[in-house]
């Protein structure tokens, strides 16, 4: 089994990480012992809507999940696959690590979340202990995570939290649209205020609709500070407005649509700054976003 990076990079999507043969032994074998906790913990599948919300011992699936970054095509033919560059920005790129295996015609996939935290940097000073005494770490490196995030087995995408997966696939297309009672119930959420439910409503396209399932489902709603949240909104050229309402400071909601998309898609963090330029972009499409003078 080879180690792979799923990087957020569409120039080098997919990159090949060289094992020394003892260590590719460890890996294959901590991703298997993974894989076999992964699989025992699902008691009941659950087919993903975005609406739904599992318990513990019950794993999301999605039937029939597209691999369009290819992670089955780099399990198969690992020696097409660029090496990753041993540099702290390269690492920086990656949002999940991977390995797997294609035997018996059925494909595999064995799927971890990655973040900066789990890089080793040459920055500062790293330690590790061996023979009784503390050695210096030298080069850049990793931390795998100690469990799977996913598993895309064939077609079959399976996962415990959205939340997570979500980090690493484009999980959009899968959601159904919020109904208009899913609307109601999302307007009655007392961390927002809408005008008039009516118009609200009204104005919920098909893209409006899904953007509201996604953000229901991430409760984000429940954990922001929206006064705090401000500058950080601004940075993207929205202005994020608030009432007080029982003594709670609450998101108010425009009744414009353009408006109430550029905030359904700051709720669902689409934005984010570029770390090389510091420039406001879109995480869906990479582009840069012009902000008002």
């Amino acid at each position: 089994m080879n180690l792979f990076a799923l990087t957020s990079d569409s120039t080098r999507r997919i990159l090949r990480i060289p094992l020394s043969a003892d260590v590719q032994k460890e890996v294959s074998a901590t991703y298997k012992e993974q894989e076999a906790e992964f699989r025992e913990a699902i008691k009941e599948e659950i087919p993903f809507d975005g609406k739904y919300k599992p318990d513990p011992d019950e794993g999301l699936v999605i039937a029939d999940y597209d691999d369009i970054d290819g992670v089955h095509g780099a399990i198969l033919e690992p020696m097409s696959v660029p090496e990753i560059a041993p540099t702290t920005s390269e690492f920086a790129s990656i949002k999940a690590l991977f390995s797997g295996s294609a035997d018996g015609g059925k494909q595999v996939a064995l799927i971890q979340r990655f973040d900066k935290r789990k890089i080793i940097s040459t920055k500062g000073l790293s330690l590790f202990h061996a023979g009784n005494v503390y050695k210096k770490v030298e080069g850049v490196g990793l931390t795998l995570d100690n469990q799977l995030t996913a598993i895309l087995e064939d077609k079959k995408l399976s996962f415990f939290s959205f939340h997570a997966a979500r980090q690493i696939f484009d999980l959009s297309q899968y959601f159904k649209e919020a109904t208009d009672d899913d609307i109601k119930d999302f307007a009655a959420n007392t961390s927002i205020q809408v005008a008039d439910l009516s118009t609200f409503v009204a104005i919920s396209d098909s893209w409006v609709r899904r953007k509201i399932a996604l953000v229901m489902q991430s409760a984000i709603l429940d954990e922001i500070d929206f006064e705090a949240t401000k500058p950080s909104g601004a940075l993207f050229g929205i202005d994020l407005k608030t009432a007080t309402v029982d003594g709670k400071t609450v998101l108010v909601l425009p009744d414009n649509r353009a408006e109430l998309k550029k905030i359904l898609r700051f709720l669902d963090e689409d934005y984010f700054q570029s770390l090389l330029r510091s420039t406001p972009h879109l995480s869906n499409s990479k582009r840069q976003v012009k902000v008002a003078d």
